[in-house]
Order: C-alpha cells, then sequence, then structure tokens
C-alpha cells in the first residue's frame, strides 16, 4: 500500500568461517603484539615470578592455548619482550655521544616512548626472576661496556690504572641504572632538564675522580661516541 514504510530488509549474516568458506584471515603479529602489550601489564601487576600464562589470558579474554600458539612457555613470553628491549637500548646507546648527561635523558625518553613498565620491570625486577635473570645480566653487561670508554685507561697505562678504570666502570653501572629507573617513574623529584645536568655533573666529577685515583694525568678528553 502506498503511505506505508516498508521494513529494512534484514543484512544476510556475514559467514564467518562455515565449511567449504574461506576462515577470516588472522593477523598473527597484532594478536601477538597484544599479547605482548597484556603480558607487560599482567607482570607489573603480579610480578614477573607470580604472573602466569593463564593470567595474561584472562587479561586478553581468549584461551590459554591461543597465547601457547604464539609463545609456547613463559620463557619465550619473557624473551620476546626483554630481547626487543635490549635491542632497543643498544640502537638508543649506539648514537653519536651528545654531551655530559645525554645518555640518561636518551635512555629516560626511550623508555617512556617504548613502554615505561616492560622498562621498570627490567630495571627493578629481572634479577630475581630465573626466566629473566639472564636479560638483566645481559643489560648489566652492556651498559659496563658503554660505561667503559669514559674511563678507558691512556696507552701504556699500568695494570694498576686499567684495573682502577674497570673497576670504576662497573661499580658506576647500578648508579646508572637507578637514576635511570627514577628517571621513568619520576620519583626523583627532578624535571628532564635538571636530570640531565646533575647526571651530566656526576659522571664529569667521576670521570676526573677516576683518572686521579688511576693516577693518569692530565684527564683524557671524553669519547666521541656513547659506545
Amino acid at each position: 500500500m502506498s503511505g506505508v514504510a516498508k521494513a529494512p530488509s534484514p543484512k544476510p549474516p556475514v559467514p564467518r568461517g562455515r565449511p567449504g568458506l574461506p576462515k577470516p584471515r588472522v593477523d598473527k603479529a597484532a594478536r601477538g603484539q597484544a599479547v605482548l602489550d597484556a603480558a607487560i601489564e599482567v607482570f607489573a601487576d603480579k610480578g614477573l615470578q607470580g604472573a602466569t600464562m593463564q593470567d595474561v589470558a584472562d587479561r586478553l579474554g581468549v584461551a590459554k592455548i591461543l597465547i601457547y600458539r604464539l609463545y609456547p612457555s613463559r620463557q619465550s613470553l619473557i624473551d620476546a619482550l626483554f630481547g626487543d628491549l635490549l635491542a632497543r637500548i643498544e640502537a638508543s646507546a649506539d648514537q653519536p655521544w651528545g654531551g655530559y648527561g645525554s645518555s640518561i635523558a636518551r635512555l629516560v625518553e626511550m623508555s617512556r616512548a617504548t613502554h615505561p613498565k616492560l622498562a621498570l620491570l627490567l630495571l627493578r625486577d629481572a634479577r630475581g626472576a630465573p626466566e629473566a635473570a639472564a636479560w638483566r645480566e645481559a643489560l648489566e653487561t652492556l651498559l659496563t661496556r658503554l660505561i667503559e670508554p669514559f674511563v678507558a685507561p691512556p696507552p701504556g697505562a699500568s695494570e694498576t690504572a686499567r684495573l682502577t678504570c674497570r673497576h670504576a666502570a662497573r661499580t658506576f653501572m647500578p648508579f646508572v641504572i637507578e637514576a635511570w629507573a627514577a628517571g621513568v617513574e619520576e620519583t626523583d623529584g627532578m624535571d628532564d632538564a635538571t636530570r640531565t645536568l646533575w647526571f651530566g655533573e656526576i659522571v664529569r666529577a667521576w670521570r676526573e675522580a677516576t683518572y686521579r685515583a688511576a693516577g693518569v694525568s692530565p684527564v683524557p678528553p671524553p669519547p666521541p661516541r656513547a659506545s
């Protein structure tokens, strides 16, 4: 009849994986990243030792078997998280040195831009978690290697002077980690510019004190690169 509006025709249902029809495509990379993002949140909430794969699945609202298809174990999941972070740290540190204090500014900025909770898991919690301890050791080895050029003994230095310089590099590394973590957490009471200046002045004084203790004079100029 004219003047009577017709009800809209219902849309046909979209087939999803019915027999004889192609299944919808799954973006495996996106799913893997979603698992990593959920794992960071779960590990940050419950700790690296306390969180389970079931916790990660629950955070995503999926069956645990779907997590295991992407990451067969907690170890493989942790390796994926920290392996990517270590690569980012190394790439950041491999940039040209920007002056005293630039290293801490770059590390804090990189951590905030990627995932601050993941950085804090590595800086604060990884040492006590068996599956993450190797990554914490790798971080400390990397940082020590990056620090060593700032107190490298000059050619011809005595073995005693070399020991002093190596000792200075190893003992400075925990301070870098603590300053880095506090900068990410913003618990040091400093803004970014102040932190960079503060850290830079400490590095300068540490270099000069190390070379004096090693009997090296005059103090060599700082290296042109951070690594």
